[in-house]
């Protein structure tokens, strides 16, 4: 195994990915028909790959496919050739180069973490600190159309766990 001061980006994999979803989702901002998502894969010298993935959507975000494939350069201008099992710098320069873009960030963290864990052979979990029992209080939003149909996906969703 290479020594955890050596290893290098290699190259970096940037990809649109459009997912069309099962039925259009409505929202007070727009209809979403698609996932418009964009993957990041770092490419090392000791034969492992870290992958992330943004989702961004304009309305919400203020970041597109189109912005996060471009930022998605920058970044990764920056980054060839670099240690990703530094993380803190590597974050870092990434913040320091690229004002705001948080969606397309994000894909980048998980990129370096997922090449930590790779590289330690230990579950991403692990590295930030272990199995818990917290729980990550969330949100389902009911797409809007037929009232029957939202009446029903609201129930479905609160029996699933999702809190009303």
């Amino acid at each position: 195994m290479i020594a955890f001061r050596d290893v290098r980006i290699t190259e970096i994999e940037i990809f649109k990915l459009n997912v069309p979803l099962s039925e259009p989702f409505v929202i007070s901002l727009g209809t979403i028909t698609d996932a418009n998502n964009l993957v990041v894969k770092l490419h090392t010298n000791a034969g492992l790959t870290g992958t992330g993935e943004s989702c961004p959507y304009i309305y919400i975000v203020g970041e597109t496919q189109a912005s996060n494939y471009e930022m998605a350069r920058q970044i990764a201008r920056l980054w060839k050739r670099q240690n990703p099992l530094e993380i803190e710098a590597r974050l870092t320069e990434m913040n320091r180069a690229v004002a705001y873009n948080y969606t397309v960030k994000s894909a980048f963290d998980m990129a370096l973490f997922d090449l930590l864990g790779k590289y330690s052979h230990l579950p991403v979990y692990a590295l930030l600190g272990g199995k818990n029992d917290r729980k990550i209080h969330t949100d389902m939003t009911v797409s809007i159309g037929d009232p029957a149909k939202m009446a029903a996906d609201a129930l479905k969703f609160k029996q699933e766990g999702f809190p009303a």
